[in-house]
């Protein structure tokens, strides 16, 4: 299994319906729900930076700086549901695009901070669910993975 928990990284915070929800599932599932998570952040590629910003390294800075303050919340979130700190802060963060091309997001994959999100995502997802889910997934998947397609 895989929980995969989306939160919009597009907005200025974390909702605290969004919080709220993270100490449902805990309370319901118990914190080891979390153990096989990994939270998505959401159209980080529509995220603007401020406009005073004129250096790619400064927005670059800017945007992992906003990474970890979004981590920083959901570990808080995890903490308060009962998830011990150290397996709080394992859990991963991961800024996610929009994923189709338009005339305004020709490369949606890109970020502010890395040139192809949608791999190592992908990549997180695998490494932190069971090995039982892997297989279905792979299968109900197998002309994708197989001929490399994607859809866009």
């Amino acid at each position: 299994h895989l929980l995969l928990y989306c939160i919009r990284m597009d907005r200025d915070r974390v909702e605290v319906s969004e919080l709220e929800a993270i100490k449902q599932l805990s309370h319901v599932f118990t914190p080891k729900i979390w153990d096989t998570a990994v939270f998505a952040l959401t159209f980080a590629n529509r995220v603007l930076p401020p406009s005073e910003m004129e250096t790619d390294k400064e927005v670059t800075k800017w945007f992992k700086k906003r990474i970890e303050e979004f981590q920083e919340v959901i570990v808080r979130a995890l903490v308060e549901s009962g998830v011990p700190k150290d397996k709080a802060k394992q859990v991963p963060v991961i800024p996610t695009g929009y994923h189709k091309r338009t005339r305004l997001m020709p490369n949606p994959r890109e970020l502010y901070d890395r040139q192809d999100w949608f791999y190592p995502f992908w990549q997180t997802c695998f490494d932190h669910m069971e090995e039982n889910a892997l297989i279905p997934l792979l299968a109900s998947h197998r002309v994708k993975v197989v001929k490399g397609k994607t859809s866009s």
